[in-house]
């Protein structure tokens, strides 16, 4: 059993891997067309602000509150019951996300001017053009959500790895042959088409699994009942990072020119980066953690927390201070080619330090979140997520206001990420105990060590290979901070074979 949940984790980090990989590839394309300027930042926010509400009115709390209740029925009533439940929620879901697709078309003008009131005239008719084509999107989404959960729920991870691959691949080609010819409306309409795509090639899978759609509410099920008293609270406790993000925007779009388009440049890679591990271990565990909580296998829920939460810091702390040490060269590379330039690369790179201080804590928040949705506990997260967008709000403000500017905003992201990350930690712990203990701290102090030391190599090697080829520096500093963390992992034995075993 051990051996094929390992398998499974390493073919979901590749397929994860890959997708944000292609995703990446994606964005620098884009770059090279539109850069960081009027285009870019109109068609940034005409697609932020539908997908965030997606993630903040239904994506996390599709996958969060479907899950737990589905392998709940399957447990008590068996595999038919719980298909018929999926039909039941999945009809509900599409109803929801066809009305906020409509409204949203209707009132495009309102919802710009409401979050990103700082556009200049031509910068607004154009986001309202592009909004009124990706409102759609958010129907293929929700159904895409959907669909994930039940695979999930019948341990099928691969599919929901490999459908951000293809839809991604889809964008890239249509951006390389047909670009000129469409320009940006053409690429808006390509994203909608590509989320279309995630959801649809689902529909084979789910239907091995028993699924057979028809299109069925019914508001008095309980199981449905369930579900939206678990939702509410998730709706906003998962919707920290999407309003976050969208606040940061509304901030950043009466700043400088360019603060919104390097800001989500920089906010992409920063989920490219940490989203890899994180969600390839978030997605496995949960439905186990879901397992183990409806089972009264405390310990082994304990266990998977903790060896998880090890895992992450693991790969995540060095990551990111690697990622601010290298922020220039990193950029430089993947992004500055054709309408990406010097100044475009500049202001990328300033937000890309501050959003990578928060990288650990993203993690953290995705296995906490994943950890108190499986004990069916939405309140925590529902209390602590109001408290961190009203001090992001703050935060935001403070920092944007000061000599920080743009770069302030994504500091604030980073912080309220910690601070979301460490008190959701604590509470747990005082709730069921034995995930902050001795072992675990003496742990994240040996990977701190490993990693200052780390850093102090790479930054030694940059400043003599200076005046060296930026590949070079690179390649050359990156694979003596590898090895040298490596070694220190080793022998001070923060990392194993088990530690993989026991959070999977």
């Amino acid at each position: 059993m051990k051996k094929n949940f390992i398998k499974t984790l390493s073919t979901v980090f590749i397929l994860t891997a890959v997708a944000k990989v292609l995703g990446l590839i994606r964005d620098i394309v884009f770059a090279q067309y539109y850069g960081t300027g009027m285009e870019a930042t109109a068609y940034f926010a005409a697609i932020k602000i539908p997908t965030q509400i997606v993630d903040i009115v239904l994506g996390s709390s599709i996958v969060s509150t479907f899950i737990p209740v589905f392998n709940e029925i399957m447990q008590k009533d068996g595999k038919d019951n719980a298909n018929k439940f999926a039909n039941k929620f999945i009809s509900v879901v599409a109803m929801i996300a066809t009305l906020i697709s409509v409204i949203g078309v209707i009132f495009a003008p309102y919802v710009v001017s409401a979050l990103a009131g700082g556009f200049d005239d031509a910068t607004h008719m154009l986001t309202v053009e592009l909004i009124r084509i990706t409102f759609p999107m958010i129907i293929f989404t929700a159904l895409a959500y959907s669909f994930v959960g039940f695979l999930q729920s019948y341990g099928e991870f691969n599919i929901p790895a490999a459908m951000s691959a293809v839809s991604n691949m889809f964008v890239i080609v249509f951006l390389l042959l047909f670009n000129s010819k469409t320009g940006i409306h053409g690429v808006t309409y390509a994203i909608v088409i590509a989320w279309a795509l995630q959801f649809i090639i689902q529909i084979p899978f789910a239907k091995k699994f028993g699924y057979d759609f028809s299109f069925n509410i019914e508001f008095k099920d309980k199981n449905l009942h369930k579900v939206f008293k678990l939702a509410i609270p998730i709706l906003i406790s998962t919707a920290v990072i999407p309003i976050n993000s969208l606040v940061s925007m509304s901030f950043a779009s009466g700043m400088q020119e360019g603060s919104v388009s390097a800001l989500e440049y920089a906010y992409k890679l920063y989920i490219v980066i940490y989203g890899v591990f994180s969600y390839a271990i978030g997605n496995i565990i949960f439905p186990k953690l879901s397992r183990e909580n409806v089972e009264s296998n405390s310990e082994n829920f304990k266990q998977t927390i903790v060896s998880s939460i090890k895992l992450l810091a693991l790969v995540l702390i060095p990551l990111s201070i690697g990622i601010m040490i290298y922020r220039g060269d990193i950029i430089r590379i993947i992004y500055e080619r054709g309408e990406f330039n010097e100044l475009s690369t500049a202001l990328t790179s300033n937000a890309l330090f501050y959003y990578a201080i928060g990288i650990f804590g993203a993690g953290i928040v995705e296995v906490m979140n994943k950890a108190f949705y499986a004990r069916q506990d939405t309140k925590t997260p529902l209390v602590v997520g109001i408290s961190m967008i009203i001090a992001n709000l703050v935060l935001c403000y403070v920092l944007g206001n000061s000599g920080l500017s743009y770069a302030g905003l994504a500091l604030s992201t980073a912080l309220c990420t910690i601070i979301n990350a460490l008190t959701l930690l604590i509470i747990l712990n005082k709730k069921i105990g034995g995930i902050i203990s001795i072992d675990t701290l003496i742990h994240f102090v040996k990977i701190i060590l490993s990693t200052v030391v780390m850093a102090i190599v790479v930054i030694a090697l940059d400043s003599v290979l200076v005046s060296s080829y930026i590949f070079v520096r690179l390649l050359v500093g990156v694979g003596a901070g590898f090895a040298t963390y490596a070694v220190l992992s080793f022998l001070l034995k923060t990392i194993s074979p088990d530690l993989i075993k026991k959070s999977v």
